[in-house]
């Protein structure tokens, strides 16, 4: 079923530390066609992309070629970039046993038969990548992680379901949730809902997300958080899966390892997000109506 949970743990979570790295480098392919045919946006929403539930891949956002809309996909399983026209998979690279100068090859004679200027491509990201040995030349290997890769994949697409059930949850509120979109810089899955008018390095919000492994957790999480982060105190207690993170960042957090240990993980991972996004809420109505 195309909507149901996909049970997780047939990868140990703290096993999976680094199994992002590879998915992680060949999207910053994606977030470079995004950057060089696709109309800039201050915030870089232009470079973020959706997760496709439906094809198991994250893709960009459409470009114009001639009249054709192209946008560009991976499947992050088995490490397979797309070219889509009109909506439809045009043409393929399996990354596996490739160097990322390789796959570079490939999309720059895949945008030049599309009539697109390749030098494009070279535009330079607004963020700093961290060091990454396929971006220093080590091959492609999606054979020695096929297991870790699927499961890595099993959490975006669970989380793409809880997300858009969120964003649904709360599309009465106004200015309200933005779409959930997969952000290469930091490589998490996210949305964000805004409570109030203004700028939105100001305007009070709830951001609700999935990380992957960083200097906080050595494993995937689940996280919410208020903005501003500034730590509150006085919050209600949590449920025993979850908590609130104070070193970091200021919000919650449910880690992959507890999550697999419930009987029921979908139940267990939407009572996080209700949960904690229901706490923010409350305390940033709360400050809003103080003034």
């Amino acid at each position: 079923m195309p909507n149901a949970w996909k049970p997780l743990g047939a990868a140990a979570p703290r096993k999976l530390g680094k199994v992002h790295l590879q998915p992680y480098q060949a999207a910053q392919w994606l977030a470079r066609f995004a950057r060089g045919y696709l109309a800039p946006v201050e915030d870089d929403s232009h470079t973020s992309l959706e997760w496709r539930r439906d094809r198991h891949m994250m893709v960009t956002n459409e470009a114009d070629a001639g009249g054709r809309r192209v946008a560009m996909g991976l499947d992050p399983r088995d490490l397979v970039l797309v070219f889509l026209i009109d909506g439809r998979p045009e043409t393929a690279l399996a990354l596996h046993g490739l160097t990322d100068a390789a796959a570079g090859a490939w999309v720059r004679a895949g945008v030049r038969d599309l009539g697109l200027a390749p030098e494009a491509l070279d535009a330079p990201p607004p963020y700093e990548l961290p060091p990454s040995p396929y971006a220093q030349g080590a091959p492609y290997d999606s054979h020695k992680d096929v297991a870790a890769l699927a499961e890595g994949a099993r959490y975006l697409d669970n989380a793409a379901m809880l997300l858009a059930g969120l964003v649904e949850t709360h599309r009465d509120v106004k200015p309200g949730p933005a779409p959930v979109r997969l952000w290469p810089h930091h490589f998490d899955l996210a949305t964000i809902i805004t409570l109030e008018e203004g700028p939105f390095e100001t305007a009070r919000a709830v951001g609700a997300g999935l990380a992957v492994p960083d200097k906080l957790y050595k494993e995937f999480y689940f996280y919410t958080y208020p903005w501003p982060r500034e730590p509150r105190k006085g919050l209600p207690k949590l449920r025993a899966n979850c908590s609130y993170q104070y070193d970091g960042f200021f919000g919650a957090v449910q880690t992959v390892s507890r999550l697999v240990k419930e009987k029921d993980q979908e139940a267990a991972a939407r009572a996080f997000f209700t949960e904690t996004v229901g706490v923010f809420m409350d305390l940033l109505n709360k400050e809003m109506r103080a003034g």
